[in-house]
């Protein structure tokens, strides 16, 4: 072999081992940085195959939405606020008609905090925006999900001056006006408990909270997983305060899931009082309410959390976890697990300086990608993506088309919303005088006027939490009267526009009648008369 031919091949063999090492890393470590000055808050995959990242400036004056492609490359940018006031969006969900709902905290009005939540359309342009004003008294926004009955649910926190009642959850319709408002209240031995999660699924909403709460027989509180299940329109099925008479402690990290057969999963820290360690954990609930089972993901640690799941399939989870904890100085690692929480794999992820804030979801080809952030100076958010195998995942090669459903190209933009004021959340509460009937004259002769109330409510008092629903819209009630006899004397339907009705009496029975107002077949008001 000449010189020539023996350095043209080692040249060759040159370029390959550079080619191959240069897709050896990048096969080995799909990692993407973001805007500096920004933490990551949520992500999830959108309908063509790429990501939706949300985050928050460090400062809490702006929000950001990016959009990558699968590669995880920025295609656009939407910042909201102006950098006057907080903003603070929690979470980020696709609409059924493929525009994006956003839930979070807002200072822009009056200079305090307020939950909003806001609506893109298919583009990223502004359908509206909706801001539950509570004068004098500050409030957040913890989750908003699209719903079953084509509407929002939205999570909140302290959305009313009463510091009892601070886990609450509104129904918004399509166009952003409130349809009701749910308020739960744990019993007397509970307090401070803080909302964390909603989901969504057929039969209604689980709501993931913490609060404290007594062992048997002892006072004060530790601190637990709390869960409540409601129906679609908000009323209590069941409530449990996992823990309470077994001893155990500790509190969710924002995040459940619900698993094909419906029951619940709950990842957060388990609190080792013995020992004063926190370790990674998760709880189960069943479809019923009934406490199942908890376990710790890694036991080998001093203080822990998992902030983050999902489901693979019916019998693994990927469980994001961190321990050590000191704000912006943890270690990390992906864990995978089957139901039972029995490790699987394990992934480390790479050395970053982050308070344990992770956030997950499941691609479309049953891999995991993963929103953070680093701060080891200057906050930026950072993305990762592995496999099922907790393997870093490799670049895409092959074509996506991107943000199709929008009939032109989408421009990175800044939006500083103009919020519809939902200013009467507490009028029913405050005033009882809107959610009465009043009947006059009583007694009567004849004519009977019935003025309807403003809003609807109802009550659940059955333990361990009590819910009160406030309707602020509906369609129709039904009134009924009843003899003293329990005999239905009257029924009719009335609408929501109708304000007031004029009844005759004139040929009823002489004696006592009770007019009673039902929704739903639950009665939210009853009022007695006497015909004279």
């Amino acid at each position: 072999m000449t010189w020539e031919n023996l350095i043209f091949s080692m040249r060759h063999i040159f370029i390959f081992l550079l080619c191959s090492t240069h897709i050896y890393c990048f096969s080995q470590q799909w990692v993407k940085t973001y805007d500096m000055g920004y933490e990551a808050n949520w992500i999830i995959e959108d309908y063509d195959k790429g990501y939706i990242i949300l985050g928050t400036n460090s400062n809490v004056n702006y929000g950001l939405i990016i959009k990558t492609d699968v590669n995880g490359n920025v295609l656009w940018k939407i910042h909201i606020g102006n950098g006057l006031y907080e903003v603070n969006i929690q979470n980020v969900e696709r609409t059924e008609d493929n525009g994006l709902i956003l839930g979070g905290t807002s200072s822009k009005y009056a200079n305090q905090e307020d939950a909003f939540i806001l609506k893109l359309n298919s583009c990223g342009k502004l359908d509206w925006c909706s801001d539950i004003y509570t004068p004098t008294f500050y409030d957040l926004g913890v989750r908003v999900k699209p719903t079953k009955d084509h509407g929002y649910v939205f999570l909140g926190l302290l959305n009313n001056p009463d510091p009892k009642l601070r886990t609450n959850l509104f129904k918004f319709d399509l166009q952003g006006n409130l349809l009701w408002h749910q308020k739960y209240l744990p019993d007397s031995a509970a307090f401070f408990d803080d909302a964390a999660d909603v989901l969504v699924d057929s039969t209604g909403y689980f709501i993931t909270a913490s609060c404290y709460y007594p062992d048997p027989g002892g006072s004060g509180g530790y601190e637990r997983f709390y869960f409540i299940k409601s129906d679609l329109s908000g009323n209590k099925l069941w409530s449990s305060i996992y823990g309470n008479q077994t001893y155990y402690y500790g509190y969710p990290y924002n995040n459940s899931l619900v698993s094909n057969h419906g029951n619940y999963y709950s990842f957060g820290k388990h609190d080792v009082i013995s020992s004063g360690e926190e370790h990674p954990a998760f709880v189960k609930i069943m479809q019923n309410g009934t406490q199942s089972y908890n376990r710790d993901i890694l036991s080998n640690v001093s203080q822990g959390a998992a902030s983050s799941g999902i489901f693979l399939n019916d019998t693994s989870l990927v469980v994001s976890c961190c321990f050590n904890l000191s704000i912006y100085n943890d270690s990390n690692k992906i864990v995978k697990i089957d139901t039972l929480g029995s490790i699987i794999n394990t992934f480390n992820l790479p050395n970053i300086t982050t308070a344990c804030i992770f956030k997950m979801a499941k691609t479309f080809d049953e891999k995991c990608i993963i929103a953070t952030t680093n701060c080891p100076s200057n906050c930026q958010i950072v993305a990762y993506k592995i496999n099922s195998d907790l393997q870093w995942d490799s670049i895409y090669t092959r074509p996506f088309t991107y943000d199709s459903l929008c009939p032109h190209q989408i421009i990175s933009d800044t939006i500083d919303p103009g919020c519809n004021l939902v200013v009467n959340v507490e009028e029913p509460i405050s005033n009882p005088e809107t959610h009465q009937m009043h009947l006059f004259p009583n007694p009567t002769k004849g004519k009977l006027t019935i003025m309807l109330p403003k809003y609807l409510v109802v009550t659940d008092k059955t333990p361990p939490v009590q819910s009160r629903t406030i309707y602020h819209q509906w369609r129709s009630t039904i009134l009924l009267a009843y003899d003293l006899n329990g005999n239905q004397v009257f029924s009719q339907e009335i609408m929501k526009d109708q304000s007031q009705l004029e009844l005759d009496v004139s040929s009823w029975s002489k004696g006592m009648y009770y007019f009673k107002l039902v929704y739903n077949g639950n009665s939210v008001d009853g009022k007695k008369v006497i015909v004279e």
